[in-house]
């Protein structure tokens, strides 16, 4: 019962961050719940099926903002990359991954600090949108962290906010369908995972969505991108830390 609250605690205020920003639940949950005590292949599930339920909501409200054939690539390029992530889960020992998720986790966070400074939006390639679909499902199911490539890739393309989140959305759903799927190929998703905890997690992820896009609407964004950063590279050196 303690696991269950304190899991359920964790990845109700993360994703009070990812319904403020449109990304950053997984970022934070992973390194938390590894943290107190969480295996890997549960933690990655949880945030997959978390971000996946949550983003059909964003997702649907913004979807006359979706650029479909940029969730297409940023989609599709993910399967190949969650395929290698499942593997690559059943060779590494736990006690690699965690270290590794607490690298990706500050590396993210110190490429989201950096500030860019191109005078003209530049649209990504073709190729550039299927490499980091596929780096993202790589790290989707890994550590469930298949947020920051696009994420980055988004920024530096400097789309419009609505668009920004709109398309994020899309490809959380489709990038998390195809790592959930790849992960039931592989047998890495147990019975065990379901009940009980499953139901409780995906209703506080779905209270602190509404809570973070409730605060979104009051704080500017430039104070809350920071503290969001800020909690990013400290949750991911904890992790490093504690491992």
């Amino acid at each position: 019962m303690t696991m269950l609250l304190i899991g359920a605690l964790c990845i109700g205020i993360a994703s009070v961050i990812g319904g403020a920003t449109g990304f950053g639940t997984a970022l934070i949950a992973t390194p938390v719940m590894l943290m107190v005590g969480f295996a890997v292949p549960e933690v990655v599930f949880v945030n997959l099926v978390a971000g996946l339920i949550t983003r059909i909501g964003a997702a649907y409200q913004l979807r006359e903002h979706i650029t479909w054939g940029r969730v297409a690539l940023l989609g599709g390029g993910s399967l190949p990359g969650a395929w290698l992530g499942a593997v690559t889960l059943g060779l590494l020992p736990e006690q690699y991954l965690k270290p590794a998720a607490g690298v990706v986790v500050m590396l993210c966070g110190l490429a989201m600090a950096f500030p860019n400074r191109a005078e003209v939006t530049r649209a990504p390639s073709t190729t550039a949108h299927l490499l980091t679909g596929s780096v993202g499902g790589y790290l989707g199911t890994t550590t469930s962290l298949n947020g920051p490539p696009p994420v980055l890739l988004l920024m530096r393309a400097r789309l419009p906010p609505m668009a920004f989140i709109a398309d994020l959305a899309g490809y959380f759903i489709v990038a998390n369908v195809m790592a959930l799927a790849v992960l039931w190929f592989h047998d890495e998703i147990t019975e065990s995972m379901f009940w009980p905890r499953l139901p409780v997690f995906v209703i506080a992820a779905l209270i602190g969505n509404v809570t973070g896009l409730a605060i979104a609407r009051r704080l500017p964004p430039g104070v809350f991108r920071s503290a969001v950063i800020v909690l990013v590279i400290a949750a991911g050196a904890a992790t490093c830390l504690l491992g």
